[in-house]
Parts: C-alpha cells; sequence; structure tokens
C-alpha cells in the first residue's frame, strides 16, 4: 500500500499504510473526548504529525476523507489471526504451543492480560512482545521455533512493536485465547452476549483446566465439550461494547 500524501499551509504530510500500537492506544484514548469534527482534526494531528491549528482551518472536505480513509486502516472483529510477521529483517512467531509456555511468561500474561480494559490499553505492546518472539532458523517452516522468553529483551522487543507493527497483528491473536469457548461453546447463550475481550478472559482465567483437558482429553476426566458451558453458565453476560470498537 502507497502512503497518501497531502498538503497543508505550504508543508507536506503523509497519512500511514498501517496503525502502529502507539497510533492505536492514542487515538483510543481521545475518541470519547472530543467532538466528531474536533476528534477527526486530533485524529489526523496524531497519525500525521499536521497541527491542529492548521487542519481545523484546512478544507473540511479534504480533512474528513483523509481522516476516513486512515479510519478504515483500523482491525474489524474479523481480523484474520498472523502466526508471523517481519520488521526490518527480522522474523517474530508466535508461541507455538500453549503446553510448554514457561512459568515466567504465565506470570506476566496472567498479570497483564487480567487487568481492566481500560488499563490494558497501556500494556498492548508487552503483550504482543510476549506472544511473539524472534524465530531461530528457518521462518518458512511451519513448525518453527521462537526464542526463548527473557524478560530482559521483552521490553526491547515491546517498544519495537509500539513503532512498528500493525495493530492487526495483536487484534488477531486475541482470537487465539477463544479458540476452545468459541468451538465447544458457540451455542450456549450466555457466550452469545459475551464481548469478546469476556471472552479472551473466560479463556484466560480457565486455562489451567483446558490445558490439563488438553493433554488428557480422552482419559476418562471431563471433557472440554462438558467444561466450558458449564463454566459459561455461571457467568453474567455483560452489555458493554468492545474495547476496541470505534
Amino acid at each position: 500500500m502507497e502512503e497518501i500524501k497531502f498538503d497543508i499551509e505550504g508543508k507536506n504530510y503523509g497519512c500511514p499504510t498501517f496503525i502502529n500500537i502507539e497510533n492505536y492506544v492514542k487515538v483510543y484514548k481521545i475518541k470519547d473526548v472530543f467532538s466528531d469534527d474536533y476528534f477527526a482534526a486530533k485524529f489526523m494531528n496524531i497519525l500525521t504529525g499536521a497541527p491542529i491549528e492548521d487542519l481545523l482551518n484546512a478544507d473540511w472536505q479534504k480533512i474528513k476523507w483523509l481522516s476516513n480513509y486512515c479510519m478504515s486502516l483500523f482491525p474489524t472483529e474479523k481480523q484474520p489471526f498472523i502466526d508471523k510477521f517481519e520488521i526490518d529483517g527480522k522474523w517474530y512467531g508466535f508461541i507455538p504451543s500453549w503446553r510448554k509456555l514457561s512459568f515466567a511468561e504465565y506470570v506476566d500474561l496472567d498479570t497483564l492480560i487480567t487487568k481492566k480494559n481500560p488499563e490494558i490499553l497501556d500494556f498492548i505492546h508487552i503483550i504482543t512482545a510476549i506472544m511473539y518472539r524472534p524465530i531461530i532458523g528457518d521462518h518458512t517452516k511451519p513448525n518453527f521455533e521462537i526464542e526463548k522468553y527473557n524478560q530482559e529483551s521483552l521490553h526491547q522487543r515491546a517498544e519495537l512493536f509500539k513503532k512498528k507493527l500493525n495493530i492487526n497483528v495483536y487484534v488477531g491473536a486475541q482470537f487465539f485465547f477463544i479458540k476452545f469457548a468459541k468451538k465447544y461453546s458457540e451455542r450456549t447463550q450466555p457466550y452469545l452476549t459475551m464481548t469478546l475481550m469476556q471472552k479472551i478472559k473466560l479463556y484466560w482465567r480457565n486455562r489451567k483446566m483446558m490445558m490439563l483437558l488438553l493433554k488428557n482429553d480422552s482419559d476418562g476426566t471431563l471433557s472440554l465439550t462438558e467444561l466450558l458451558p458449564m463454566i459459561l453458565q455461571n457467568m453474567k453476560p455483560s452489555s458493554k461494547k468492545a474495547w476496541w470498537k470505534f
């Protein structure tokens, strides 16, 4: 996708070709603060660096068209899962096996992903850096290996992702967390009324039981198809909207 360029007050600016994590968080935090017209100017200020004063004084049709284009870059709820991607010539891959999750990974993900919805925004880049790590060896292999979890390299990778990673990667990865809940409980009424974030938290809160079942799915113990409806029946559905919607 080519960068769309425009000029205001004799200065040239460019719309991004994708929405990175940093700008996604900034935009979400101000989306309910301003009126529609002022939001469009602030929105374009965040994404392009053009001064708000110049944007407010520019042709409104031009700004409206540009803001609508930039808004189209934001992810949808049907964002596909991406298992690997490249940044600056280096390949990163998603955690290949939840059954081999280390204690450090478990604790850090558990701490971050269970935060309240508004607060979790500030940790998206860190969560993504835990889930995606450098691929070791040939990235074209379907069963690729990733670097062992290292908290020392985590924050450097998180800052890189904040600036250079498409937010679509993070949103797509969220669907991985609800794969089992969706597969086995899609006909359960509480599930149908849940937001995506609630489904993710449902899976994450009960991941220890699910992981045990995945390892011993035919040993006579309670199966996933029996377990998930029981969990869902005991949860009260919420009418809150998914936190990333605009």
